[in-house]
C-alpha cells in the first residue's frame, strides 16, 4: 500500500487547482450524472435497454457497498498523513464506486456501438473513449486522494464483470422471448 500511496502523493503534488477542479467534475461521470446521461443515450436506441441498464447500474452500485463492507479497507487519506481528501469522501475504499461504475458504463457503451453501429469506424472510436473514460475516472479516484490503484483496478473489474453478465443475461432473455413469441404466433 505504501507504493500505491507515493503514486497519490506524486499526483497530487503535481496537480494544480485547476486539475483539481478538472478531476472532481470528471469523476461524477461515473456517478448519478453517468446514469442519466447514459441512460439518456440507450433509451433513445432500446428503451426496454435502458431499463435494463438501470436495473444493473443500481445493482452494481449495491453490490460495490456490499463489498466495501466486507473488505473495509481505510481510504489512503485516512491512512497518510501525506495524502489529501480533495474529493471529500468518507468510507470505505475498495473496490471504488465509481471505477466499478465506469467499468459498467463502459460495457453497455460498447455494446450499443456494436449492437446498433453502422460503421467500423463508429464502434472502434467508442471502445478507444470507453477505454480512456474508465482510465481518467481511475486516474481522477486516485489523484483526489480517495482510492488506491488497487481500489480503482478492483472497481474496474467488478464494473466490467457485470456489465458483461448483464448484457449477456440480457441478450438471453430478449433471444427466449422472442423465440417464445414466434412459437405463440405459429399457434
Amino acid at each position: 500500500m505504501y507504493f500505491e500511496a507515493k503514486i497519490i502523493e506524486f499526483l497530487q503534488s503535481n496537480a494544480s487547482m485547476g486539475w483539481v477542479r478538472f478531476f472532481t467534475y470528471f469523476t461524477s461521470l461515473a456517478s448519478i450524472v453517468g446514469l442519466v446521461f447514459f441512460g439518456l443515450i440507450i433509451f433513445n436506441k432500446d428503451k426496454a435497454l435502458a431499463l435494463w441498464f438501470a436495473l444493473t447500474f443500481a445493482f452494481t452500485a449495491i453490490f460495490n457497498l456490499v463489498l466495501k463492507t466486507i473488505i473495509r479497507r481505510p481510504r489512503p487519506f485516512a491512512t497518510y498523513d501525506f495524502i489529501l481528501n480533495l474529493g471529500n469522501e468518507s468510507g470505505f475504499s475498495m473496490p471504488s464506486s465509481h471505477s466499478a461504475l465506469a467499468g459498467m458504463i463502459a460495457v453497455f457503451m460498447c455494446f450499443i456501438a456494436l449492437k446498433f453501429g453502422k460503421y467500423k469506424t463508429t464502434k472502434v472510436l467508442t471502445f478507444i473513449v470507453m477505454i480512456l473514460f474508465v482510465a481518467m475516472i481511475c486516474l481522477s479516484r486516485m489523484m483526489l486522494g480517495v482510492h488506491y490503484l488497487t481500489d480503482t483496478l478492483v472497481g474496474v473489474v467488478e464494473g466490467v464483470g457485470i456489465g458483461l453478465l448483464s448484457v449477456f443475461l440480457q441478450e438471453l432473455l430478449i433471444r427466449k422471448l422472442i423465440k417464445r413469441l414466434q412459437n405463440k404466433n405459429k399457434d
